[in-house]
């Protein structure tokens, strides 16, 4: 079989045509479960594992419902028995009441069974501290992407020849956004910018971050394997900025991502990341005593609230039990 690529990056399943952000994974899970009774009815089971599910009629993405007043939401699944919503989430972030609770009124009939699930990338105990289990009337349950990954893989020996295949793929995809992240960390990976242009670049260290939303590394052993959820970006002195990271690859060329780079450049395989909005501390945060171009580990919550990174980075090693 021919390998495919797009973009320099191979792509190993149907579904890593659509991309990896909420949109794209909310279309895999919505085909999959149209093109696969086996996994719909699997995936209905954990919602209402006692409950007979009735003829499925309809499955809708991105719907309105005529009003935005109600949200917009990602699947509705409907039966004569069962009405299910899903919302389905990037990363570690979840819905607030607010949003859950214009899905509620969606619900017309309370002669099914009616049921939000949500989505995520948080493991559920995170999930089970942040997420209210009732809006209204109607009770909101949680799953993982690791979870739907399990379902894909469990029930594909339920599944016919068919179904196999798709649900092989869909498993695969899955893995891969579950691996973009370390996703039980909210430690911060904590670099220092230099303040000059590189002479390969027209845009200087800080516009990377500040203009382009780009950061990059050598991928290599000094650095972290596994992309960090949070970079957080110090210079003249002090924490400038925190950014959680919205996507990750691997490039050999980065100016086929940075037009700003010189074409050609031969440093081997690059670490990219695609940086979310700054998070900004309210108050002046020093470095401290950080000196040069160290990398550090740092929990958000304590460089958001200390007065330099190095007294985050103390108490940081002194929550992990490795500072007495």
């Amino acid at each position: 079989m021919t390998d495919l690529f797009r973009y320099s990056q191979q792509l190993h399943t149907i579904f890593d045509l659509l991309g990896d952000n909420e949109n794209d994974i909310t279309a895999s899970i919505g085909w999959a479960s149209a093109q696969s009774e086996t996994f719909l009815t699997c995936l209905l089971k954990e919602v209402f594992p006692d409950q007979y599910l009735g003829q499925k009629t309809e499955i809708r993405l991105q719907d309105a419902a005529g009003s935005i007043d109600y949200g917009y939401t990602d699947i509705e699944i409907e039966s004569d028995r069962i009405h299910v919503i899903i919302e389905a989430k990037r990363g570690w972030h979840l819905p607030d009441r607010n949003q859950l609770e214009k899905y509620a009124v969606r619900f017309k009939s309370k002669k099914v069974k009616n049921a939000v699930v949500v989505m995520a990338e948080c493991v559920p105990t995170y999930a089970a501290m942040h997420l209210q289990r009732m809006v209204g009337q109607i009770p909101v349950h949680y799953l993982s992407w690791k979870q739907i990954a399990q379902i894909a893989d469990q029930c594909a020996g339920q599944a016919t020849r068919k179904e196999k295949y798709l649900l092989h793929d869909l498993h695969t995809y899955l893995r891969g956004i579950m691996s973009m992240q370390n996703q039980n960390s909210n430690l911060v990976y904590v670099v220092s910018l230099g303040t000059d242009t590189p002479e390969w670049s027209t845009v200087s260290w800080i516009e990377f971050i500040t203009k382009k939303k780009r950061y990059f590394h050598p991928y290599d052993k000094n650095w972290p394997k596994e992309p960090p959820n949070y970079l957080g970006f110090r210079y003249y002195g002090q924490l400038q900025s925190i950014h959680h990271v919205e996507g990750y690859e691997i490039v050999s060329d980065l100016h086929t991502r940075i037009k700003e780079i010189r074409s050609g450049m031969n440093w081997g395989d690059m670490a990219l990341y695609t940086l979310g909005p700054p998070i900004t501390p309210q108050h002046i945060v020093k470095t401290g005593n950080v000196y040069g171009p160290g990398h550090d580990w740092v929990a958000l919550d304590l460089l958001l609230t200390c007065q330099t990174v190095s007294e985050a980075r103390t108490l940081t090693k002194k929550r992990a039990g490795a500072v007495k």
